[in-house]
């Protein structure tokens, strides 16, 4: 075990939470890892009264990426953060791991099928916890279905130093937490129940980033959905995006897993019974094929290129600017901790806020670089609201939220943040008017805004367990090799074909770079999901995906119908699809934001949890367990 994980069975973990690990003992979990997993830690203290079940696991991947550590030859600095964080020895970061989301009335029953979920930009699994526990509950109350979701943590998440987080939980310390991200810069004394204090590395300090390209991110996947299938009964496993996860989804379905060049293909689609994109556009191909030059400078940059382009500081090797530095992203752990061990959003002042160590002005938002302040004094409610709510921008971005909006002052001075289930002020639900006509770049909000998300149930998704809500250093440098930014201007698209394929197919035989080669061969269903005030508010985005796929050959589609009628324009906003028959749904969720596609509540206003479950349900078989 690493020196930032908890194990399953030790001591930090209580025992009301070791008995909602999915109703299995510690030699069972361990064995429903499948694939060699190993289980490290269960977050079921999760606030429902043990109605749902969430339990963490990690898997060894076959992508074994160059210069990361635990790949061969590879060693890590004495006295380098990685030595701090992990040990001397390092850590071994050529793994992944997954978050099982369950209904804990099915434990021991059965799995008819799992959904697999790749989070989007700067999320991590508990980005899912939300839509989990609404189709768990769903499946088995429309559909009588065991089903699963399995969030899956992409291999920067074990980049985030969550050692004092984890006591802080384990005590129910919110400000211990804090002590542990920012006690230095803060002055503050260490507490003896930490022995130090939180690693954040810079993009320079882990240039390795740069090799974890799209096909390593598919090999780590492909272990997931290799660990699914040993659970999911007759290989009913689906496999799910957000936003950018979309982007990862579709990478996934279009590899060819055989690398050697020889022999029958093993698609990535083969092993799936249907795709689900949510609020993201998952990919398309390229618009024109690429030159020779472009090529070359592909191949550079997968040889050492773009590793020394970070190494040097020329490229970022994760996502990070003012106001969503590593830092700022680790900050929402101890505002979801405030939040749920004082039972309200609205407590005591945002410890975020709270001056510490009784000096004025001594507190995060003022001392720590990158946290944008707040003009009044807020409760954590108030706190995340003001950050993550979609009303602080005219725009949604890839991080809002429609969950309530800024409330009145009390009498102690601090602003508090009204809930989805309180009275809210006209102002939350604007009005962006009808639907455009026809596509274009960013296309407008549309529709009357609702308030679907309940902070005080996302509270949990923040902080819950061995993982987290957020992905602090979301991989971005080696997701450019194939695209236009970072790789001599060569756009790939879903078809690699002219990288990948032998030279005597007419490739340039660098299958181990990226062997994106069926994507004109998936066949399997494909349900979309969008939000009129997100960053998909209109069905013709999916226009890109579903002209690039194969027809839809699942038992629940219909021969001859296609995944997008003929005759429409091409850049019409409201472009209608195929449908049931032909293996193409569109549902969209009127006044939705970006992320509330994931985390609102199932009610009237989501038009995303039933359809799924009937996707699932449909596009399921019936056949014995595995």
């Amino acid at each position: 075990m690493q020196k930032n994980k908890r194990d399953i069975g030790n001591n930090h973990i209580g025992a009301p939470l070791r008995r909602t690990l999915l109703g299995l003992t510690l030699a069972a979990a361990l064995t429903a890892c499948g694939g060699g997993g190993q289980a490290l830690v269960d977050g079921g203290n999760n606030g429902n009264q043990g109605e749902f079940t969430i339990s963490t696991h990690e898997l060894a991947s076959r992508a074994k990426a160059a210069r990361t550590p635990g790949t061969a030859g590879v060693t890590v600095a004495a006295g380098s953060k990685l030595a701090t964080q992990f040990g001397a020895a390092g850590p071994d970061l050529n793994r992944v791991r997954y978050t099982r989301y369950g209904l804990a009335a099915n434990s021991g029953k059965p799995v008819d099928a799992v959904l697999v979920a790749m989070p989007g930009t700067l999320a991590a699994s508990h980005s899912y916890l939300i839509l989990a526990e609404n189709l768990v509950r769903r499946m088995w109350a429309d559909h009588q279905a065991v089903v699963e979701v399995w969030g899956v943590d992409r291999r920067s998440v074990a980049l985030q130093d969550m050692e004092g987080l984890q006591i802080a939980e384990r005590e129910r310390d919110a400000a211990l937490g804090l002590n542990f991200l920012y006690g230095g810069e803060l002055g503050l004394p260490l507490p003896a129940k930490l022995a130090r204090r939180a690693v954040f590395h810079e993009s320079r300090e882990i240039p390795f980033l740069a090799e974890w390209t799209p096909q390593v991110h598919s090999l780590d996947l492909d272990a997931v959905v290799t660990a699914a299938h040993t659970v999911a009964r007759d290989g009913n496993v689906f496999l799910g995006g957000h936003s950018a996860g979309t982007g990862f989804v579709a990478r996934y379905a279009a590899t060819d897993f055989n690398l050697s060049g020889t022999g029958p293909a093993q698609p990535g689609y083969a092993k799936l019974k249907g795709l689900v994109l949510f609020e993201g556009p998952g990919g398309a191909l390229a618009t024109s094929a690429p030159t020779a030059a472009q090529l070359d400078a592909v191949v550079r940059a997968a040889d050492g290129g773009l590793y020394a382009a970070v190494a040097s500081g020329a490229e970022p090797g994760f996502v990070s600017r003012p106001g969503l530095t590593p830092r700022v992203s680790a900050s929402t752990e101890i505002a979801g901790m405030q939040m749920a061990f004082e039972g309200t959003i609205n407590g005591t002042q945002a410890l975020l806020q709270a001056d510490q160590g009784g000096v004025a002005g001594n507190n995060v938002y003022n001392r720590v670089a990158d946290f944008t302040k707040r003009d009044f004094a807020v409760t954590a409610g108030a706190a995340i609201g003001t950050f993550m709510d979609d009303d602080n921008l005219q725009r949604t971005v890839f991080y809002s939220v429609s969950m309530g909006a800024l409330g009145p002052a009390r009498a102690d001075g601090l602003r508090t943040w009204l809930d989805n289930t309180d009275p809210l002020p006209a102002a939350a639900y604007r009005d962006f008017g009808p639907q455009p006509a026809t596509l274009v770049a960013n296309p407008p909000a549309w529709g009357k805004e609702v308030e679907p998300t309940n902070l005080k149930r996302m509270a949990r998704a923040l902080f819950v367990g061995n993982t987290t809500y957020s992905d602090w250093y979301y991989p971005s440098s080696g997701l450019l090799l194939g695209n236009a930014e970072g790789s001599g201007g060569a756009n790939l698209g879903l078809d690699t074909s002219a990288l990948s394929l032998p030279v005597a197919q007419g490739g340039r035989g660098r299958a181990d770079i990226v062997n994106q080669t069926q994507a004109r061969k998936i066949n399997i269903p494909v349900i979309a999901f969008g939000g009129t005030n997100g960053l998909t508010p209109v069905a013709g985005i999916w226009r890109g995906f579903a002209e690039a796929i194969a027809p839809c050959a699942a038992a629940s589609c219909k021969a001859g119908i296609a995944r997008t009628p003929a005759g429409q324009p091409t850049l019409v906003a409201n472009r209608q699809y195929g449908g049931v028959e032909g293996g193409f749904e569109v549902h969209m969720s009127e006044g939705y934001s970006h992320v509330d596609i994931v985390t609102a509540d199932d009610d009237a206003t989501n038009n995303v949890i039933r359809p799924l479950a009937a996707f699932m349900k449909r596009n399921a078989s019936a056949g014995g367990s595995k």
